[in-house]
């Protein structure tokens, strides 16, 4: 017997159980065979037998693959490295950092740098990085940023964005480089110096 959801007065309203439980069979599915093989296991084929889902269906929510991986990478994201809130917006700055970090050697920061890879030679990979991950999160620390310019207590005459640069770049560095060990000793030291830089000298 199918199963309907709803509306506000009481209506049935068919399809959309059905279809969210098969976009989650998508994403779980895509989650299953990157953590396995990497972003070169995940083809639409791979996801399509692995879910269940119709390739047609698939491609009804995402244009392509890069689509796909990358939202899978966003809702991995949301849940291991949310982006800073709260009342302590300077310590929920330093916790995103530290959740970046914290990321690198799991299953996000391996398809993170996987992803930035592929990125150097296919374009859909990158733009789809840029428009739906890194873009949107970039400006929503820039906001965190230009709340503390707002309230004073940081300089207004560095932009949002080069500071959001200089916060995290250094980790992202250490990340896809691997040169020196990317941990909280590191989070702290990159933290307090570009800090010192960005802070109102009273």
């Amino acid at each position: 017997m199918a199963t309907h959801d709803r509306n506000s007065k009481g209506k049935p309203v068919r399809g959309r159980p059905r279809s969210l439980r098969a976009r989650q069979a998508i994403l779980d599915a895509t989650y299953a065979l990157v953590k396995k093989g990497g972003y070169g296991a995940a083809t639409i084929e791979a996801i399509s037998l692995r879910s269940g889902v119709a390739k047609t269906t698939i491609y009804r929510w995402w244009p392509n693959r890069a689509a796909l991986v990358v939202d899978l990478l966003m809702e991995l994201a949301a849940k291991e490295v949310p982006p800073p809130t709260g009342p302590d917006t300077m310590g929920a700055l330093r916790k995103e950092m530290r959740g970046i970090a914290a990321a690198s050697d799991q299953l996000l920061g391996r398809l993170m740098t996987s992803l930035l890879g592929e990125a150097q030679a296919d374009p859909e990979i990158r733009t789809a990085l840029l428009d739906r991950l890194f873009h949107p999160r970039s400006r929503f620390t820039a906001n965190v940023i230009l709340e503390g310019q707002r309230s004073g207590r940081l300089r207004k005459d560095v932009p949002a964005l080069v500071a959001v640069d200089l916060l995290v770049g250094p980790l992202f560095y250490r990340m896809l480089v691997k040169h020196q060990p990317l941990n909280d000793a590191f989070v702290a030291q990159v933290f307090r110096t570009v800090m010192r830089g960005l802070e109102v000298r009273r």
